[in-house]
């Protein structure tokens, strides 16, 4: 079992415990005792000694934070709790900072109150952090400094020991790559005669061609030809191979033939509760119902609190992954709509896998289905939805670190 399905089990079974115990029959919901949230200003760079450098963030107030690392690739992440920015941080070089150990800076809401910055790394660093006050400003810096490169057979041997560190062994993340309909269920056909299910599994080849290149990553096709996958069986197969992530690839169809361009959906509330339901009246006729590992049993109380939190959490997870790739879409297509939508979709209703539906072109207009049919294009949708999931990869492979 992976790191990340095992963490989902340890969760639930604890929470299964504490309930069995104390008897309870209902769960207050989270409340935290705090003010207002911490607002990051600006983001700022300087130049150190020996070739280090200081990362300077001015806030609004002083707030607690988490400095970690991570590798392949090697990235210094920043989680700011109870924390927002108001725009979209831009790292300000001092002309001074020529040898850059930062590639780039990347940041984004994290869950619903946090703040997370993931800094790509030129080369490895040691990162140490301290906050200060001036007048009515707080500053967060994070001083990092470049450790030196270990020689070949030292490198392999602390990759080794640190893969079974604690008795656990770091497994891949796997993404369920589901290209859309199969066999006698062609999806939209376009004018030239272009059919979505064949469009949609030559874009998920390609797309887990690119995953399993990439070291901690693994594709597994829903379906790898041309047959029929029931809506529920394709939920099932992800499942059985322990998906962290589940991608549905479609091309969209509207009567109106101008209409373009790329959309990425998640599920919504309505298809959300649905489901819930749907699973707790499974459980209460199946011993073997299961959600993040954990199997369901007949306490409907701590069965319905279970489904409502594993949901809640891949909700939030699935709008951050169809975040990033519906941004990544937009470098290659049109967008649709700037902003992820909602819908019952059955194949995103996996209470604990998130799960986004990508309608990649409009194969009804002419244009856009003559460049679905490229293999080009192709690559290049394959790769925007790719760079989506890395971001999420980036968070996940953060397993061990917790806020203290």
């Amino acid at each position: 079992m992976d790191t990340t399905s095992q963490k989902r089990r340890d969760f639930v079974l604890r929470l299964g415990k504490i309930l069995g115990v104390a008897g309870a029959t209902s769960v207050a919901p989270h409340t935290f005792a705090k003010g207002r949230s911490a607002n990051i200003k600006s983001v700022s760079l300087k130049q150190g000694a020996k070739g280090s450098q200081k990362l300077i963030f001015e806030l609004d107030k002083s707030v607690r934070h988490k400095v970690s690392t991570l590798k392949n690739p090697d990235r210094v992440v920043i989680d700011f709790l109870d924390t927002t920015s108001l725009t979209k941080l831009k790292l300000n070089r001092n002309t001074a900072a020529s040898k850059q150990l930062i590639n780039k800076l990347r940041d984004a809401r994290r869950n619903k109150n946090d703040y997370r910055v993931v800094l790509d790394m030129a080369q490895q660093a040691h990162p140490s952090s301290r906050m200060s006050a001036n007048n009515k400003s707080f500053f967060l810096e994070v001083a990092l400094s470049p450790k030196q490169a270990p020689k070949s057979v030292e490198q392999k041997t602390r990759q080794a020991i640190s893969a079974v560190s604690g008795g656990v062994i770091r497994k891949p993340i796997v993404i369920a790559i589901d290209a859309g309909h199969g066999g006698r269920d062609p999806g939209a056909v376009g004018k030239r005669g272009t059919k979505e299910k064949n469009v949609a599994l030559q874009i998920a080849k390609r797309l887990k061609k690119q995953i399993d290149r990439q070291p901690g990553m693994r594709g597994v096709l829903i379906r790898d030809g041309d047959y029929y996958v029931t809506l529920r069986k394709r939920i099932e197969k992800a499942r059985k191979n322990r998906a962290d992530l589940f991608i549905s690839i479609h091309a969209d169809a509207n009567p109106s033939r101008k209409l373009t361009g790329s959309s990425v959906y998640i599920l919504s509330d309505k298809g959300a509760t649905s489901e819930a339901a749907r699973l707790l009246a499974k459980s209460e006729n199946s011993y073997e119902t299961k959600i993040a590992g954990a199997r369901l049993h007949k306490n409907k109380t701590l069965n319905s609190i279970v489904v409502g939190l594993a949901q809640e959490a891949t909700t939030t997870k699935s709008l951050e992954i169809a975040n990033g790739v519906l941004k990544e879409l937009g470098s290659v297509n049109n967008l649709l709509r700037s902003r992820v939508e909602s819908a019952g979709f059955v194949v995103l209703k996996s209470p604990d896998i998130p799960s986004v539906l990508i309608e990649t072109a409009f194969i009804s207009n002419p244009q856009e289905e003559k460049r679905l049919k490229t293999a080009r294009h192709q690559e290049k949708l394959a790769k925007a939805i790719f760079k989506g999931i890395r971001r999420y990869q980036v968070a996940l492979q953060d397993i061990d670190s917790q806020y203290s």
